[in-house]
């Protein structure tokens, strides 16, 4: 059976909905934005599974796929979490930091959908240091054909993927996913080396356009490289996918209700790589991430739609 490998944050995500707009508790005197000491009071605590990682493995989980989950968890992962991605079908080989706690983020919604943020790492900053062979074989590895990095670090991601490109070779399909983190912990020189292990990279409509704007230069050229395809997802919109040969449009599946969208890319995500597991062309294997996306936005939290 083909495996794949899923590398990336594993967190809880803390949710708090408050009252009125975000905006409005924002002091600005002569038209300047003042100095800020904010109090918002909020209708309810909200706790779910998440972590970028960790949603792809459940959505990949629940189509059957029974993926390998690779990250750094704390001393909380085993309480609940560790038991709910058992029973989706996910195979955790995750490192555990007893002394720490696993990663965090804690949200805060307004009535109009706006969010703060804040994401606190904890063990998962340790990632940086942390080897695929920490808790994967040698064997785990060579029966990868998929691949995703999600949401890492530089240093993490681009050291987890040498490992790995190294026991594949080419053997292996890598998808390149940094997400938000593309603009913080990423130079031309960085990006490009990454770029150089990864066969598909995957980002939304403000990532891609941050790609180019760190390179330096278009989707056409990146596609010169060994990354041969460019997948720009738009939520609602449907997505893109671009290769050497042609730009796909994949159509939006339409939900029939939207209670939150966190977690729809992820859901996406996994979508595509179950395709790919199946030998699915990219037309067909993004339809069916799309598919997938649509269930995860008709459900609170990432993790909580089923198939």
């Amino acid at each position: 059976m083909k495996k794949c490998l899923i590398i990336g944050s594993v967190a809880f995500d803390i949710l708090f909905d408050i009252h009125g707009r975000i905006q409005d508790e924002i002091l600005i005197q002569n038209g300047k934005l003042g100095r800020q000491n904010l109090m918002f009071t909020a209708k309810e605590k909200r706790q779910f599974f998440g972590g970028t990682a960790g949603n792809i493995a459940y959505g990949l989980g629940l189509l059957k796929e029974k993926p390998l989950l690779f990250s750094v968890v704390g001393k909380d992962f085993d309480g609940e979490y560790a038991p709910h991605l058992k029973h989706a079908g996910v195979d955790t080989r995750v490192v555990k930091d007893r002394e720490g706690f696993s990663a965090t983020f804690y949200g805060m919604n307004d009535k109009l959908g706006q969010q703060i943020g804040v994401y606190q790492p904890n063990a998962y900053a340790k990632a940086d240091t942390t080897s695929l062979f920490s808790s994967c074989t040698k064997k785990d590895l060579k029966e990868v054909t998929v691949a995703i990095f999600s949401a890492g670090t530089e240093k993490s991601i681009y050291k987890n993927m040498s490992e790995l490109r190294k026991i594949c070779k080419n053997n292996v399909q890598i998808i390149f996913d940094p997400g938000q983190v593309l603009s913080i912990f990423y130079d031309k020189k960085s990006l490009e080396r990454t770029l150089a292990l990864s066969d598909i990279f995957i980002g939304n409509e403000v990532e891609v356009e941050q790609l180019q704007s760190i390179l330096g230069y278009s989707i056409e050229r990146i596609l010169e490289g060994r990354v041969s395809t460019v997948i720009r997802t738009l939520g609602a919109k449907g997505s893109f996918v671009y290769t050497k040969e042609s730009t796909l449009t994949i159509k939006p599946v339409k939900p029939k209700k939207v209670v939150e969208t966190t977690g729809a890319g992820d859901a996406y995500r996994a979508g595509l790589i179950s395709g790919l597991l199946q030998g699915k062309s990219l037309e067909l294997s993004c339809a069916l991430g799309a598919k997938l996306g649509s269930r995860s936005v008709e459900k609170l939290g990432a993790q909580t739609y089923k198939v």
